[in-house]
């Protein structure tokens, strides 16, 4: 029983001198990237003023607790309330373009694509986004649904995260407006086509209960 303990204890002793250099690793990683953080949440406005607009958007897109990657085009891809969205930064100013590609998409035989346009244009006159409507290069009966706004991001701009949150919200509130009103649109144009095809009878429909009159001799008794 002793034997079987100390081989235990023993085997035990042998995975964590196995494990130990993952775990300083993993322990030293943590340790750095909380030190960014802390670092990045002590900057004073002197401090901001100095990062790019390209820093300014991630460290505020990792404050909201997104998780930001930059492409190989400078784009800061991130997802928001489950939705994809890329910021394109101006290093020469403070101005930032963010984009939500592909919220959506229309067939090119929907019955209520020849409405769409002026859907777009009338959600776009009470949106802080503007939506924009662009065919699919790879298939042609697909319509692609985009949106995007242009914004000024700079320190001393108030909270940051809040502006932010309000315009990436304010996304979501275009694709509704767009959805419910094709939706409804589609609709209609369903129940007139419907409406159509319905064959108005007027007197045939009561043909069937009619009653023949024969033609009879007035002199004859």
């Amino acid at each position: 029983m002793n034997n079987s303990i100390s081989d235990i204890t023993l085997l035990i002793a042998v995975i964590a001198l196995a494990l130990w250099p993952v775990v300083l690793f993993v322990l030293r990683f943590l340790h750095e990237r909380n030190k960014r953080r802390e670092r990045l949440d002590r900057l004073t406005k002197n401090e901001l003023d100095t990062l790019s607009t390209q820093e300014l958007v991630t460290k505020t897109l990792q404050q909201m607790g997104c998780q930001p990657e930059t492409d190989e085009e400078g784009h800061i891809n991130f997802q928001y309330q489950g939705a994809d969205f890329y910021i394109a930064a101006e290093e020469g100013s403070r101005f930032v373009m963010i984009w939500n590609p592909w919220w959506g998409s229309v067939s090119a035989d929907s019955e209520a694509l020849p409405y769409l346009k002026e859907v777009i244009n009338l959600t776009n006159v009470n949106s802080l986004v503007t939506a924009v409507y662009v065919t699919d290069e790879e298939d042609e009966k697909t319509i692609g649904l985009h949106a995007h706004c242009h914004t000024f991001f700079a320190p001393g701009e108030g909270n940051l995260g809040e502006h932010l949150k309000l315009l990436l919200d304010a996304f979501f509130d275009l694709q509704t407006a767009i959805k419910d009103s094709m939706n409804q649109i589609g609709s209609a144009v369903a129940a007139q086509q419907e409406k159509e095809r319905v064959k108005i009878k007027g007197f045939a429909a009561y043909k069937e209960n009619t009653q023949p009159i024969e033609a009879g001799n007035k002199g004859k008794e």
